[in-house]
C-alpha cells in the first residue's frame, strides 16, 4: 500500500517571472488600497534582490513570503532579525 503524498510537498518553491507576474496582477487588483505606491515598492524590492537572504530568486528567508508580494503591501517591513534594510 502506497502513502498518500501531501499536496504541498508536490508543489516546487520556485516560480518563474511569468508566473510570479501573473500572481501579483491577479492579487494586487483585489487589495489595492493596501498596496504601497509603485515608487516604494520599486525601492523595497531592489533592496530585496540584492539581499543575502533571498532565497529561490523569490523568497525571503525569515518570513517565507514572495518579495515581489511582501514590498508591494504597506503592512509590511523588512523582517531581517537585525533590523529593516527598507528604508521605507
Amino acid at each position: 500500500m502506497s502513502r498518500p503524498i501531501c499536496k504541498s510537498c508536490q508543489q516546487s518553491v520556485k516560480m518563474t517571472k511569468v508566473e510570479l507576474a501573473r500572481m501579483m496582477q491577479v492579487q494586487t487588483e483585489e487589495i489595492g488600497d493596501l498596496l504601497v505606491p509603485v515608487e516604494v515598492y520599486f525601492k523595497r524590492l531592489a533592496v530585496c534582490e540584492v539581499c543575502e537572504d533571498l532565497q529561490y530568486e523569490t523568497t525571503c528567508r525569515y518570513n517565507g513570503m514572495l518579495v515581489h508580494y511582501m514590498t508591494r503591501l504597506k503592512n509590511k517591513q523588512c523582517p531581517r532579525p537585525g533590523g529593516s534594510k527598507w528604508l521605507t
